[in-house]
């Protein structure tokens, strides 16, 4: 979970991931829209289906038990280098650097290297890391190293004068922290374009499970669509448009920018006024039934903006 997200938005989701999951078990064969519902919001929706995927492996080879040889724990889907040496270190005090992007900067730092530490400086990252844990409490070392570059090597303004280490770092004994660790220029954004509706009729709320192949694919949000990429929505017959609104979503390297519509039907549509809609399934959900899911961001800040606007019967 905290991958691209930071602690404070993780704890929420975290609790009540474990309430709903405590044993890898429960995990293994939890209903996947009951999973992918309790994610809604963190975004990067592939690390809950590995998760579910690498704890039903869990159970199916390791007895239900997270394993403990780092080759093993490799094995799972979704767990790669710096998860298994974080899982290795931290849970059972085995000696490998869990090398991320905190100890990356801390280290590149600490050297004054202008390699870049993903690429042709990915050795010295790795020497460093595995000298340090070899010395012993590679769990701690590990764990202390993030909370350093987390409070205080940070990646533009690091507090050198705070910094235990700031005598032996070169970087800053040539003024240079800013400048490290060197990056990689980043690709420019693709903007895009894209449409989203709001469908209300009889109190209820139209839902769209996007289809394979799709961004967000299997997952529960309001139907939208990249313009072009699908038929234009034709409004049904007697329906009416009360609200609009327009937003930014982010997913990869690609900004999308939303233009949502919200429409309020007399009836609820045909299944041919609707064919047109391009999702996997359709389901109406009453609104007073909304709070128990859990949609993308972006479509609960347009719903929150659109629904304001209607004045409506949920007794």
């Amino acid at each position: 979970m905290l991958q691209q997200t930071r602690v404070e938005t993780v704890i929420p989701y975290y609790e009540r991931f474990l309430s709903a999951f405590p044993t890898v078990k429960d995990l293994a064969q939890a209903d996947t829209d009951k999973l992918l519902n309790l994610w809604a919001g963190l975004g990067y929706y592939s690390r809950a289906r590995n998760l579910q995927a690498a704890a039903r492996q869990a159970m199916e080879d390791f007895g239900g038990q997270l394993p403990v040889k780092l080759e093993d724990l490799r094995s799972l889907k979704g767990i790669g280098a710096y998860t298994s040496a974080a899982i290795a270190s931290i849970a059972h005090d085995a000696p490998h650097a869990a090398i991320d992007g905190n100890l990356e900067r801390v280290f590149s730092r600490l050297i004054a290297t202008r390699k870049n530490p993903k690429t042709d400086g990915r050795a010295e990252m790795e020497s460093i890391g595995q000298a340090l844990v070899n010395l012993g409490r590679a769990g701690d070392l590990n764990q202390s190293v993030m909370d350093l570059a987390s409070a205080i090597c940070l990646p533009k303004e690091p507090k050198c004068p705070l910094c235990p280490l700031r005598e032996n770092c070169a970087a800053f004994a040539q003024g240079i922290q800013r400048e490290l660790p060197l990056k990689k220029v980043k690709a420019a954004p693709i903007e895009l374009q894209a449409e989203g509706l709001i469908l209300i009729a009889e109190e209820s709320l139209l839902l769209a499970r996007r289809s394979s192949g799709q961004w967000l694919s299997g997952l529960w949000d309001i139907p939208w669509w990249i313009e072009g990429s699908s038929p234009p929505f034709a409004a049904p017959a007697g329906s009416a448009q009360f609200a609009s609104c327009a937003h930014l979503r982010t997913i990869t390297q690609h900004k999308i920018y939303f233009q949502v519509r919200g429409i309020r039907c007399e009836g609820k549509p045909t299944a041919q006024e609707l064919e047109n809609l391009p999702a996997a399934e359709l389901r109406w959900v009453p609104l007073r039934e909304m709070h128990g899911i859990n949609l993308p961001r972006p479509s609960e800040k347009a719903l929150a903006a659109t629904l304001g606007k209607l004045e409506l019967d949920l007794s």
